[in-house]
């Protein structure tokens, strides 16, 4: 059915019809009674594809995951598509898989699809690619990590604070054989996190050896094999602050198969309050993000930039060190 056929069935004007779908607030709340009840009844289905046309807006928000997997970018994804779906927009969702080469195929999608808008939490590298949306005036928002591009909105942690936080509660603890497993350096929310936890142990005067420091890829497999190495030094760390939730589960898979106790033979921190977090044995005290509350605030600020509003903003949210069963002095 097309809309001229519901106007006629309906006896009003495409206009109407129009309005009562788009903008409601615009129509006497009978008539758009009976235009809802119209659609319903015979099937009637905006063109998507025409309006865009019209109106040269696609209505589309596209978002560049690295890893969809990961309970922190999921939670990212709904509150952003809560939002979006809240102001009649659709989402176009890719997982770069931490690779950028599948992030530049999603830029590519997103620049063929005409997306309205993009929220991009970089898998590394293609800067000159993801400037291409700026040249076309298309908006982005970065949330989490930087992409590296000058003049664009940011969301993102404090996660230089949150790797204090984490070493400081080892710290106060009695701890000073601490070691960490850092995300990869070419990542701006890695190098934050590895930056703070340096500079905490430094600042309480504790020796951090280099081999104390592990680096992973943010995947679980790499947390693992990062633990193994630390655990097997002859001095063995008595505290591990690991850097995402993906390598804090790997790191736990190491200490388990090693039947190390948890905390009685080694203190143990995450990043992300992943819902196993809680309910591991021990549960685990980690640094908590707002995650919702970020997903919600860079969809929020990504319309508002599509809506015409200029300006260029960074907002960083604060870290909670949630303090549980998994730390404790050494002994």
């Amino acid at each position: 059915m097309t809309l001229n056929d519901l106007a006629t069935r309906l006896k009003v004007s495409t206009a109407t019809i129009s309005r009562a779908l788009s903008k409601p607030e615009t129509v006497a709340p009978d008539t758009r009674k009976r235009v809802l009840e119209g659609v319903r009844r015979y099937g009637y289905q905006l063109n998507g594809i025409a309006r865009s046309l019209r109106t040269q807006q696609t209505r589309t928000i596209g978002i560049i995951v690295p890893d969809i997997r990961n309970p922190f970018f999921s939670a990212i994804v709904k509150a952003a598509e809560d939002v979006a779906r809240a102001n009649d927009f659709t989402v176009l969702i890719c997982n770069a898989d931490e690779d950028g080469r599948n992030e530049e195929a999603a830029v590519r999608l997103f620049l063929d699809r005409q997306v309205s808008g993009v929220i991009h939490c970089s898998a590394g590298g293609n800067v000159d690619l993801l400037a291409a949306l700026q040249r076309k005036a298309i908006p982005m928002i970065d949330l989490d990590r930087r992409s590296g591009l000058k003049d664009v909105d940011t969301v993102e942690l404090d996660n230089a604070l949150g790797a204090q936080l984490a070493a400081d509660h080892l710290l106060s603890l009695g701890h000073k054989r601490i070691a960490m497993i850092s995300g990869p350096c070419h990542l701006s929310n890695s190098r934050n996190r590895l930056n703070g936890f340096r500079r905490a142990v430094r600042e309480a005067g504790v020796q951090l050896p280099k081999e104390y420091v592990e680096f992973g890829d943010f995947r679980e497999a790499s947390g693992r094999r990062a633990a193994e190495k630390l655990l097997s030094l002859e001095k063995r760390p008595t505290a591990l602050f690991v850097a995402n939730n993906e390598m804090t589960a790997g790191a736990l898979s190491a200490l388990r198969e090693q039947k190390i106790k948890i905390p009685d033979e080694i203190s143990l921190i995450g990043f992300d309050d992943a819902r196993w977090a809680q309910f591991s044995d021990p549960p685990l005290t980690i640094v908590a993000q707002p995650t919702s509350a970020m997903g919600k605030r860079s969809a929020e600020l990504l319309l508002a930039r599509i809506q015409k509003e200029k300006g260029t903003a960074t907002e960083v949210f604060p870290p909670e060190l949630v303090i549980r069963a998994s730390t404790a002095s050494p002994r």
